[in-house]
């Protein structure tokens, strides 16, 4: 037997050998759940953004968009209802060949993708685009109307700087020193 040297105060030597327990290879955990971390993507794209859809995935000639579907757990069938009339499909994780299977929802769950109670939806680009352009022309509609009324007299307000109630308003009350110009 080998006698132990005692030793006095002070920081133990390291042992360079490694242990058995080391050599054996990677741990086993003892777990209920399955561990994910075997078949984890530690090359996803990591965002603060949880909703981001890389434009990549989108496919060709189609839109998305997050649609409400509950608030704090109550549905809003109504809100959601306008968004499916106006040509809105929900997207469940198996379209488009499932290249959105387990991005947003546990892999190979079935269903409409749905995160914090929005529902991801797609529409053709095409009716994207025809509402935006509708959108875009009744903003310019509302912009001239107020541009008319303000122009043809219809609101007690004119535009022109010479007009007696704008002289009465626009004077400057501070009184400024006066500085010579040179010529």
């Amino acid at each position: 037997m080998s006698e132990e040297i005692k030793r006095g105060r002070g920081r133990p030597r390291k042992n360079l050998e490694p242990t058995a327990e080391a050599k054996a290879g990677p741990k086993q955990f003892k777990m209920k759940a399955k561990p994910n971390w075997e078949t984890a993507d530690t090359n996803q794209e990591d965002t603060p953004d949880r909703l981001r859809i890389n434009p990549a995935l989108i496919p060709e000639g189609m839109a998305a968009q997050w649609v409400t579907d509950s608030v704090y757990g109550q549905g809003v069938p109504q809100h959601r209802a306008d968004f499916e009339r106006k040509g809105w499909t929900p997207v469940h994780q198996e379209d488009f060949d499932g290249q959105f299977d387990g991005m947003f929802m546990p892999k190979g769950k079935t269903g409409e993708i749905i995160v914090d109670g929005l529902v991801l939806m797609m529409r053709p680009k095409e009716l994207s685009d025809k509402a935006a352009n509708a959108d875009k022309r009744r903003a310019r509609e509302q912009v001239m109307i107020k541009e008319q009324s303000l122009r043809g007299g219809d609101i007690g307000v004119t535009l022109d700087s010479r007009d007696p109630t704008a002289l009465a308003s626009n004077r400057i009350s501070k009184t400024m020193e006066r500085i010579q110009v040179p010529e």
